[in-house]
């Protein structure tokens, strides 16, 4: 069985494939007011966690969201390592 027939999404072009699983929110944690570099301004924040929809390969995801899809708590540049809790 190849990857593309046991995955719920593929976009190809020409000969290369990339695949992935649908994900869903499993949790959302407030981790209250900090400075948004995107909109500088302070406001909410949350860390979500993401899981497969199904059966899948892949595991859980997790980031920090805020009010919108540039907003980030982190200097631009910086990243967050991944840690177990």
């Amino acid at each position: 069985m190849s990857a593309t027939e046991t995955a719920d999404w593929c976009e190809t072009d020409g000969d290369i494939a990339i695949c992935g699983t649908s994900m869903r929110e499993y949790s959302r944690r407030s981790e209250g007011e900090r400075w948004c570099f995107y909109h500088r301004r302070r406001h909410e924040f949350w860390w979500v966690v993401m899981v497969p929809a199904g059966m899948s390969y892949y595991g859980p995801t997790a980031h920090m969201e805020g009010t919108g899809p540039y907003c980030r708590d982190l200097f631009p540049g910086w990243y967050r390592e991944a840690v177990d809790e």
